[in-house]
Protein backbone atom coordinates (compact mmCIF):
# COMPACT_ATOMS: atom_id res chain seq x y z
CA UNK A 1 0.00 0.00 0.00
CA UNK A 2 1.49 3.33 -1.09
CA UNK A 3 0.64 6.24 1.22
CA UNK A 4 1.64 9.85 0.66
CA UNK A 5 1.28 13.33 2.09
CA UNK A 6 1.71 16.55 0.13
CA UNK A 7 1.26 20.24 0.90
CA UNK A 8 0.38 21.44 -2.61
CA UNK A 9 0.81 25.20 -2.03
CA UNK A 10 -2.35 27.23 -2.49
CA UNK A 11 -0.84 29.88 -4.75
CA UNK A 12 -1.88 31.16 -8.15
CA UNK A 13 1.73 30.99 -9.35
CA UNK A 14 1.74 28.49 -12.25
CA UNK A 15 -1.21 26.81 -10.55
CA UNK A 16 -2.66 24.85 -13.49
CA UNK A 17 0.75 23.68 -14.65
CA UNK A 18 1.77 22.67 -11.14
CA UNK A 19 -1.44 20.70 -10.61
CA UNK A 20 -0.81 18.85 -13.87
CA UNK A 21 2.62 17.91 -12.54
CA UNK A 22 0.95 16.70 -9.33
CA UNK A 23 -1.53 14.53 -11.23
CA UNK A 24 1.23 13.06 -13.38
CA UNK A 25 3.29 12.30 -10.27
CA UNK A 26 0.44 10.54 -8.46
CA UNK A 27 -0.27 8.43 -11.55
CA UNK A 28 3.41 7.60 -12.05
CA UNK A 29 3.84 6.40 -8.46
CA UNK A 30 0.45 4.60 -8.43
CA UNK A 31 -0.39 6.00 -4.99
CA UNK A 32 -3.17 4.25 -3.05
CA UNK A 33 -3.91 7.01 -0.54
CA UNK A 34 -2.78 10.62 -0.41
CA UNK A 35 -3.38 13.33 2.18
CA UNK A 36 -3.27 16.87 0.81
CA UNK A 37 -2.87 20.22 2.55
CA UNK A 38 -3.45 23.76 1.22
CA UNK A 39 -6.11 22.47 -1.16
CA UNK A 40 -7.51 25.42 -3.10
CA UNK A 41 -11.01 24.08 -3.73
CA UNK A 42 -13.09 20.99 -4.42
CA UNK A 43 -12.54 21.25 -8.17
CA UNK A 44 -8.91 20.18 -7.95
CA UNK A 45 -9.93 17.20 -5.79
CA UNK A 46 -12.47 16.14 -8.41
CA UNK A 47 -9.78 16.42 -11.08
CA UNK A 48 -7.24 14.37 -9.13
CA UNK A 49 -9.85 11.78 -8.18
CA UNK A 50 -10.94 11.30 -11.79
CA UNK A 51 -7.54 11.41 -13.49
CA UNK A 52 -5.74 9.27 -10.89
CA UNK A 53 -8.51 6.67 -10.49
CA UNK A 54 -9.21 7.21 -6.83
CA UNK A 55 -12.57 5.71 -5.89
CA UNK A 56 -13.05 7.71 -2.71
CA UNK A 57 -12.33 11.27 -1.62
CA UNK A 58 -12.93 13.41 1.44
CA UNK A 59 -12.57 17.15 1.00
CA UNK A 60 -13.65 19.86 3.39
CA UNK A 61 -12.91 23.56 3.35
CA UNK A 62 -11.99 25.39 6.51
CA UNK A 63 -14.74 27.37 8.20
CA UNK A 64 -12.81 30.64 7.88
CA UNK A 65 -11.35 30.48 4.34
CA UNK A 66 -11.86 28.75 1.00
CA UNK A 67 -8.93 26.31 1.13
CA UNK A 68 -9.06 23.05 3.05
CA UNK A 69 -7.79 19.52 3.55
CA UNK A 70 -8.42 16.36 1.54
CA UNK A 71 -7.79 12.63 1.57
CA UNK A 72 -8.05 10.59 -1.65
CA UNK A 73 -8.13 6.81 -1.41
CA UNK A 74 -8.56 3.65 -3.44
CA UNK A 75 -10.09 2.07 -0.33
CA UNK A 76 -13.45 2.85 1.31
CA UNK A 77 -13.41 5.56 3.99
CA UNK A 78 -15.67 5.88 7.02
CA UNK A 79 -15.83 7.64 10.42
CA UNK A 80 -15.04 10.95 8.72
CA UNK A 81 -14.18 13.83 11.06
CA UNK A 82 -12.43 17.20 11.17
CA UNK A 83 -11.51 19.32 14.15
CA UNK A 84 -13.72 22.11 12.84
CA UNK A 85 -16.87 19.97 12.56
CA UNK A 86 -18.28 21.17 15.85
CA UNK A 87 -16.00 24.02 16.90
CA UNK A 88 -14.18 27.01 15.46
CA UNK A 89 -11.60 26.80 18.25
CA UNK A 90 -8.98 25.03 16.13
CA UNK A 91 -5.89 27.18 16.83
CA UNK A 92 -5.21 27.88 13.14
CA UNK A 93 -4.70 24.14 12.55
CA UNK A 94 -6.55 21.53 10.53
CA UNK A 95 -7.10 17.87 11.44
CA UNK A 96 -8.94 15.45 9.15
CA UNK A 97 -9.61 11.83 10.07
CA UNK A 98 -10.88 8.77 8.19
CA UNK A 99 -10.88 5.03 8.75
CA UNK A 100 -10.01 2.84 5.78
CA UNK A 101 -10.30 -0.91 5.42
CA UNK A 102 -7.60 -2.87 3.60
CA UNK A 103 -7.81 -6.64 3.60
CA UNK A 104 -9.10 -7.45 7.10
CA UNK A 105 -7.52 -4.42 8.76
CA UNK A 106 -9.07 -1.16 9.93
CA UNK A 107 -6.55 1.68 9.60
CA UNK A 108 -7.02 5.12 11.09
CA UNK A 109 -5.68 7.97 8.94
CA UNK A 110 -5.18 11.52 10.24
CA UNK A 111 -4.23 14.34 7.85
CA UNK A 112 -2.82 17.34 9.73
CA UNK A 113 -1.81 20.88 8.89
CA UNK A 114 -0.62 22.59 12.05
CA UNK A 115 -0.28 26.31 12.71
CA UNK A 116 2.91 27.78 11.27
CA UNK A 117 3.14 30.60 13.81
CA UNK A 118 2.61 29.43 17.39
CA UNK A 119 4.10 26.39 19.08
CA UNK A 120 1.35 26.28 21.70
CA UNK A 121 -1.32 26.12 18.99
CA UNK A 122 0.48 23.16 17.45
CA UNK A 123 0.76 21.43 20.81
CA UNK A 124 -2.95 21.83 21.59
CA UNK A 125 -4.04 20.42 18.26
CA UNK A 126 -1.57 17.51 18.10
CA UNK A 127 -2.82 16.44 21.52
CA UNK A 128 -6.34 16.65 20.12
CA UNK A 129 -5.29 14.44 17.20
CA UNK A 130 -3.86 11.79 19.54
CA UNK A 131 -7.00 11.86 21.69
CA UNK A 132 -9.13 11.30 18.59
CA UNK A 133 -7.02 8.30 17.60
CA UNK A 134 -7.43 6.94 21.13
CA UNK A 135 -11.22 7.14 20.74
CA UNK A 136 -11.20 4.96 17.61
CA UNK A 137 -11.05 1.16 17.40
CA UNK A 138 -8.54 0.36 14.65
CA UNK A 139 -5.79 -2.15 13.96
CA UNK A 140 -3.28 0.47 12.82
CA UNK A 141 -2.98 4.26 13.02
CA UNK A 142 -1.18 6.56 10.59
CA UNK A 143 -0.58 10.28 11.20
CA UNK A 144 0.65 12.36 8.28
CA UNK A 145 0.77 15.86 6.92
CA UNK A 146 2.47 19.23 7.32
CA UNK A 147 3.35 19.63 11.00
CA UNK A 148 5.17 22.96 10.58
CA UNK A 149 7.68 21.59 13.08
CA UNK A 150 11.21 20.25 12.93
CA UNK A 151 12.23 16.86 14.25
CA UNK A 152 13.77 18.62 17.25
CA UNK A 153 10.43 20.17 18.21
CA UNK A 154 8.05 19.53 21.09
CA UNK A 155 5.57 18.11 18.55
CA UNK A 156 8.01 15.51 17.26
CA UNK A 157 9.29 14.59 20.70
CA UNK A 158 5.74 14.31 22.04
CA UNK A 159 4.82 11.83 19.31
CA UNK A 160 7.97 9.81 20.07
CA UNK A 161 6.96 9.66 23.72
CA UNK A 162 9.82 11.88 24.91
CA UNK A 163 7.81 15.00 25.80
CA UNK A 164 4.58 15.29 27.78
CA UNK A 165 1.37 16.96 26.66
CA UNK A 166 -1.89 16.55 28.58
CA UNK A 167 -0.45 13.45 30.29
CA UNK A 168 -0.96 11.48 27.07
CA UNK A 169 1.01 8.34 26.29
CA UNK A 170 2.44 8.20 22.77
CA UNK A 171 4.66 5.87 20.75
CA UNK A 172 4.79 6.84 17.08
CA UNK A 173 7.48 5.93 14.55
CA UNK A 174 8.69 8.33 11.86
CA UNK A 175 8.63 6.10 8.79
CA UNK A 176 10.98 8.23 6.68
CA UNK A 177 13.59 8.20 9.42
CA UNK A 178 13.10 4.47 10.10
CA UNK A 179 13.61 3.61 6.42
CA UNK A 180 16.57 5.94 5.99
CA UNK A 181 18.28 4.55 9.09
CA UNK A 182 17.99 1.01 7.76
CA UNK A 183 19.45 2.09 4.41
CA UNK A 184 22.28 4.14 5.95
CA UNK A 185 21.02 7.39 4.42
CA UNK A 186 20.21 10.88 5.63
CA UNK A 187 16.56 11.90 5.79
CA UNK A 188 15.65 14.51 3.17
CA UNK A 189 14.29 18.02 3.75
CA UNK A 190 10.70 18.62 2.65
CA UNK A 191 10.76 22.44 2.89
CA UNK A 192 13.89 23.29 0.96
CA UNK A 193 14.60 27.02 0.88
CA UNK A 194 17.85 26.47 -1.04
CA UNK A 195 16.74 24.29 -3.96
CA UNK A 196 12.97 24.50 -4.43
CA UNK A 197 12.16 26.87 -7.36
CA UNK A 198 9.57 28.80 -5.33
CA UNK A 199 12.37 30.52 -3.41
CA UNK A 200 14.56 31.55 -6.34
CA UNK A 201 12.89 34.95 -6.53
CA UNK A 202 12.51 35.30 -2.75
CA UNK A 203 15.81 35.63 -0.93
CA UNK A 204 15.62 34.06 2.51
CA UNK A 205 17.97 33.15 5.35
CA UNK A 206 15.63 30.31 6.36
CA UNK A 207 17.25 26.92 6.86
CA UNK A 208 15.75 23.88 5.09
CA UNK A 209 13.62 21.73 7.38
CA UNK A 210 11.77 18.43 7.36
CA UNK A 211 8.26 19.48 8.38
CA UNK A 212 6.17 16.93 6.43
CA UNK A 213 6.01 13.50 8.07
CA UNK A 214 4.31 10.12 7.95
CA UNK A 215 4.18 8.35 11.31
CA UNK A 216 2.72 5.05 12.46
CA UNK A 217 1.58 4.30 15.98
CA UNK A 218 3.27 1.28 17.57
CA UNK A 219 0.73 -1.51 16.88
CA UNK A 220 1.90 -4.08 19.46
CA UNK A 221 0.67 -6.77 20.03
CA UNK A 222 -0.33 -6.68 16.37
CA UNK A 223 2.42 -7.33 13.84
CA UNK A 224 3.96 -4.23 12.30
CA UNK A 225 3.64 -3.95 8.51
CA UNK A 226 6.83 -4.11 6.48
CA UNK A 227 8.21 -0.75 5.40
CA UNK A 228 9.09 -1.37 1.76
CA UNK A 229 9.88 2.13 0.51
CA UNK A 230 10.29 5.80 1.37
CA UNK A 231 10.94 8.65 -1.04
CA UNK A 232 10.32 12.33 -1.54
CA UNK A 233 7.86 13.41 -4.20
CA UNK A 234 8.17 16.36 -6.54
CA UNK A 235 11.86 17.24 -6.27
CA UNK A 236 12.46 16.90 -10.00
CA UNK A 237 11.97 20.11 -11.96
CA UNK A 238 9.89 19.89 -15.11
CA UNK A 239 9.79 23.05 -17.23
CA UNK A 240 11.58 24.79 -14.33
CA UNK A 241 8.73 23.91 -11.94
CA UNK A 242 7.88 21.50 -9.17
CA UNK A 243 4.29 20.82 -8.04
CA UNK A 244 4.70 22.77 -4.79
CA UNK A 245 7.01 24.74 -2.53
CA UNK A 246 7.10 21.63 -0.33
CA UNK A 247 8.15 18.15 -1.37
CA UNK A 248 5.75 15.31 -0.73
CA UNK A 249 6.51 12.17 1.26
CA UNK A 250 5.69 8.64 0.09
CA UNK A 251 5.96 5.33 1.94
CA UNK A 252 4.96 1.84 0.95
CA UNK A 253 3.70 -0.54 3.62
CA UNK A 254 3.14 -4.25 3.23
CA UNK A 255 0.55 -5.71 5.56
CA UNK A 256 0.07 -9.42 6.41
CA UNK A 257 3.70 -9.79 7.47
CA UNK A 258 4.21 -13.03 9.39
CA UNK A 259 5.75 -12.82 12.85
CA UNK A 260 9.08 -14.69 13.02
CA UNK A 261 9.29 -17.73 15.31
Amino acid sequence: MKIATYNIWNSEKNYSDRMKLLVDLIKKENIDLIALQEVKDEEIIKKIKYECNFEYSYWKKYFDCDEGLAILSKFPMSNLWTNWDDSEDVHNSGLMYATIIIKQYKIGIMNVHLDWKKVRNREIEIAKAVKHFDSQETDYAILLGDFNSSDNSSIYNFLKGEYSLDELSTDWTDLAKAYSYRKGKEVDYTLDFCNNPRWEDEYTFSIPERVDWILMKEPYPKISPKLEEYQLLGKERINKMTPSDHYGVLVELKFDVERPD
